[in-house]
């Protein structure tokens, strides 16, 4: 039983109103009945409508009760007034469903009755229950043609409320397709007095197209209202929306190569699709009203369904499962099981939908994609992935730990944040031709880490296309380098390439020097060597700190490539020094141009961790013109310009010019005063001391060839060496330097002096004329003491360029009893497999690897590297080249006992260096160095 308190709106109704249940009983009503027809609430609830009127409405009622469409009814009732007689009315009933019921019910409202005419206002409330019911109501005047209707009507057709609405405007709004069929069931009703119900399109204002359903009756005659059709309006857009979309699902479930059935609460099978009737081989009325089990048997998919059951039917929980099953032909598939719980409209469970997918390729390239994700995360390569448009989609842990980036600082970018720019244009369209046109790339390139390191990788790029050969995906492949290079390889790049700029370093200059000379010869083309220093640079590392002296050196070299042409050399030479070379010039003064580019290159402020600096440069050049310079006079040359510019107070350039009729006379002259030294006994050897760095004790020396010539007075080593070197007046020189140091060390042992040993270069010359050891045999007959002391000092290049001529030459000298020292350690590569089989007793270490410490850790690494051999070998080490205290104890440390080099003095005469044997060190005055 309801009560008005629990319906508000119908109290509030200023018409009579009832609420009528689904056997015609009356459940409620308002106020404004009860007073118009005099009965009390007692009288009127629980009492059959019918009982309330003089006339039988029953199956007019009962009729739209089980209308399922929510239609409206409008009749003209006689009810039998409480207070005597009869009243005629008109009553609009309305068919709903209330929340949480599932049987419906009626709403009655008497919109018009004979004894008293209709109050605006009770019009207003009867358009609000109206809309509230979703529905509109109409009357239609056969003989004018006038439409009356409700509020609710006008806003479901989209007329304005304030113009009069005829039959002719209406059918003028109503789709052309259905216009006719609605003329034609509105005659017929004219005709037989009977009822319609039509479905139609109307063309809104808005021009939007509705869908309506509309359901009206002939007032009878004699009830004072004749001549009038009325009816009731349903705007049912949504619904056929809904029913046309629920034919089409219709048409994609039966057409779907999924198998698809429906269960009810007993597993009997209710529903199936073409796919499900396949499967099991069965016609749709072989299945239907079947038990699920019957039809599939036994198996994993019916334990599946039987075992969720409850899950399903009791819980209305989803069950999604895999299952293995034997596929007609013998083949074992995999499936996905999806279990849906079905509800009606009340929320009740009433079956289950059951959804069987094929999955075997999914779960069989799932099974891939995950191995492939193992891979892609545990291996040591990076992998990089970018979308078509080249944006970065993906990458490993392996290419953050290489390139320092988090993936969250590369997604979303392109790869051009690893650029060095240190590769032309060119270099990159090259390759993006080859990877779009042939599908890949491999090479090796430059990239820049996250902390501004450049470093060199092996890259693999290869583009991934779909089945319609789109481009979706690039992926790149590289690896670490120090995974792309074999142990030999590493440590010749760790040798010939600076590790702060990744240039090659003096050693590989040099070569590349000596290499550009004889092509320049060759060709008779100018050659240009640059030196280039960077201006107090000191001062700026001291003030500033080495991470911004390091930064401000790595944006150097940048710009330095970037003003040269590809094929022109750079190389960083030591700190703050970098060499140039250009080939094939074709006059001095564009060597004189190209120093202003350089210039102008750096003028830019460099900006550095967040500092602004300014850097300036002293550049000296030296230019081969006359085609007879080599590469110690070359570097002599350059080196002398750029004192100059220095002492002439920096930032600018000398140029030197080697000029042919010069270089040609000067360099007969010279090997004609080298020649005839030797006889006027202008040579003399000097001796540099080697010393115990712990103790600091001097234990022995290296023999030195000093020339001071008659006529040019002191000639630098570094002037006639290369000269006699060239010529082959080296082989009667190192042999008189080794007749000299013989009888010297005999002296010093007969004068009881505590020598260990002494160090004696050898020259190429000497060990490929094949006499070198019956020259010895015949110096150590004369010296016999000699023998045990003595150390021949034979550079590692040698070795690497004549190795079986020195392996004879090395178990030559050990049967002699002489020390055997490799020189210049690091200049080459010789494996430590080689040198474990040869008798070598010392390694030096090449000064250019100990000048740079103990600031330049990557010199270190090679210096342990070094010692490191040296120790496992069991073999002395000795450095060369040690300048400062620090590098002293820095070497010390890491396990080096022996050295020489400016800090204990620089060459001596043998009666200097005698006094040195076996006393305290000498306190050595140091060099000022200057940039």
């Amino acid at each position: 039983m309801l009560n008005l308190e629990s319906m508000p709106l119908l109290a509030a109704m200023p018409m009579g109103a009832l609420v009528l249940d689904d056997r015609q009983g009356i459940l409620a009503t308002n106020q404004a009945f009860l007073d118009l027809l005099g009965y009390s609430p007692g009288q009127v609830v629980g009492r059959v409508f019918d009982d309330l009127t003089l006339t039988d409405h029953a199956d007019a009622l009962t009729g739209l009760l089980e209308s399922s469409h929510g239609e409206c009814l409008r009749l003209d009732v006689r009810f039998a007034n409480r207070r005597g007689g009869d009243l005629m009315a008109s009553v609009a009933f309305s068919r709903f469903v209330a929340p949480g019921q599932s049987a419906p019910r009626l709403l009655a409202m008497i919109v018009r009755h004979a004894e008293s005419c209709a109050d605006p206002r009770q019009e207003t409330r009867a358009d609000e229950a109206q809309a509230f019911a979703q529905v509109g109501t109409w009357e239609l005047d056969l003989a004018t043609g006038q439409v009356l209707t409700s509020r609710n009507w006008y806003d479901i057709w989209g007329f304005c409320p304030e113009r009069p609405v005829t039959l002719d405007r209406c059918l003028q709004r109503i789709d052309s397709r259905d216009r006719d069929q609605v003329i034609a069931a509105l005659a017929r009703l004219s005709e037989t007095e009977s009822s319609f119900q039509l479905r139609f399109r109307i063309q809104r204002p808005d021009g939007r197209m509705r869908w309506l359903e509309s359901t009206g009756r002939l007032e009878p005659d004699g009830a004072g209202l004749a001549g009038r059709l009325y009816g009731s309006v349903l705007d049912i857009t949504s619904r056929c929306e809904a029913e046309q979309a629920l034919a089409r699902y219709a048409d994609i479930v039966s057409a779907s190569p999924d198998r698809i059935a429906f269960v009810d609460r007993g597993c009997w099978i209710k529903a199936a699709n073409a796919a499900f009737l396949d499967a099991v081989g069965r016609a749709n009325e072989q299945v239907i009203d079947h038990s699920f089990r019957d039809i599939c048997g036994d198996g994993e998919l019916p334990d599946l369904l039987y075992r969720h059951l409850s899950r399903c039917l009791d819980h209305g929980q989803s069950v999604i499962d895999d299952i293995r099953e034997t596929h007609h032909n013998g083949d074992m598939r995999e499936a996905e099981v999806r279990l849906f719980p079905h509800r009606d409209d009340q929320g009740s469970v009433t079956g289950i939908v059951i959804y069987i997918r094929d999955v075997t390729v999914i779960r069989e390239a799932q099974r891939r994609l995950l191995q492939s994700a193992a891979v892609y995360a545990a291996t040591s390569e990076g992998v990089l992935i970018t979308d078509g448009a080249g944006v970065i989609v993906a990458v490993n842990a392996a290419f953050t730990r290489i390139t320092g980036y988090a993936e969250s600082d590369v997604l979303g970018r392109k790869p051009n944040i690893l650029n060095s720019q240190w590769h032309s244009p060119a270099f990159f369209v090259g390759m993006w031709r080859r990877v779009l046109r042939h599908g890949s790339w491999q090479g090796e390139i430059w990239n820049r880490r996250k902390d501004g390191e450049i470093y060199r990788q092996k890259l693999t790029i290869r583009r991934v296309q779909d089945a319609r050969g789109t481009l979706i995906n690039l992926v790149g492949v590289f690896a670490e380098p120090g995974v792309t290079m074999g142990a030999p390889r590493r440590a010749e790049h760790l040798l010939h390439y600076d590790a702060l700029t990744k240039l090659p370093n003096r050693l590989l200059f040099e070569s590349r020097l000596e290499h550009a000379l004889e092509l320049c010869h060759r060709h008779e083309a100018p050659l240009a060597l640059f030196l280039v220093d960077l201006d107090r640079f000191s001062h700026l590392n001291a003030s500033l700190g080495h991470q911004i002296g390091d930064e401000l050196l790595r944006v150097v070299a940048l710009r330095l490539r970037e003003a040269i042409r590809p094929a022109d050399t750079l190389a960083r030479l030591r700190a703050d020094q970098f060499g140039l070379l250009f080939e094939a010039i074709s006059q001095a003064e564009e060597a004189s141009e190209i120093a202003r580019r350089l210039h102008a290159t750096l003028r830019a402020p460099i900006r550095a961790r967040g500092h602004e600096v300014f850097v300036t440069a002293s550049i000296g050049v030296a230019v081969e013109i006359g085609l007879k310079a080599d590469r110690n006079a070359m570097i002599a040359q350059a080196e002398a310009a750029l004192r100059q510019v220095k002492r002439q107070g920096r930032n600018a350039f000398r140029m030197t010019v080697i000029e042919s009729a010069d270089a040609a006379d000067e360099h007969r002259h010279l090997l004609e005063l080298l020649r005839t030294g030797l006889k006027k006994n202008e040579y003399r050897l000097l001796y540099r001391p080697q010393v115990d760095l712990e103790t600091g004790i001097c234990q022995g020396g290296e023999a030195c060839i000093h020339w001071e010539s008659s006529e040019l007075g002191p000639v630098p080593a570094e002037r006639f060496l290369p000269l006699a070197n060239e010529s082959g007046f080296i082989y009667e020189l190192g042999h008189w330097a080794l007749a000299t140091a013989c009888r010297q060390l005999q002296v010093w042992l007969s004068q009881g002096l505590p020598v260990c040993s002494l160090a004696i270069p050898v020259a190429e010359a000497q060990v490929m004329r094949g006499d070198l050891l019956p020259v010895l045999e015949r110096l150590l007959i004369a010296h016999p003491a000699a023998a045990t002391l003595l150390e021949l000092g034979f550079s590692e290049l040698l070795l690497q360029k004549h190795p079986e001529q020195i392996a004879q030459v090395f178990n030559g000298l050990h049967r002699m009893g002489i020390g055997i020292a490799l020189n210049d350690a690091g200049s080459g590569w010789v494996a430590p497999a080689v040198l474990r089989r040869l008798p070598v007793r010392v390694v030096t270490i090449h000064s250019s690897f100990i000048e740079s410490l103990p600031d330049s850790s990557d010199d270190l690494a090679v210096v342990q590297a070094i010692i490191a051999m040296a120790q496992a070998l069991d073999l002395d080490i000795r450095a060369d080249g040690v300048r400062t205290d620090p590098q002293r104890l820095l070497l010390l440390n890491i396990g080096c006992r022996q050295a020489q080099g400016d800090l204990f003095g620089g060459p001596l005469p043998a009666a200097q260096i005698e006094r040195r044997f076996g006393a305290p060190p000498e306190p050595v005055p140091q060099p000022a160095f200057e940039n």
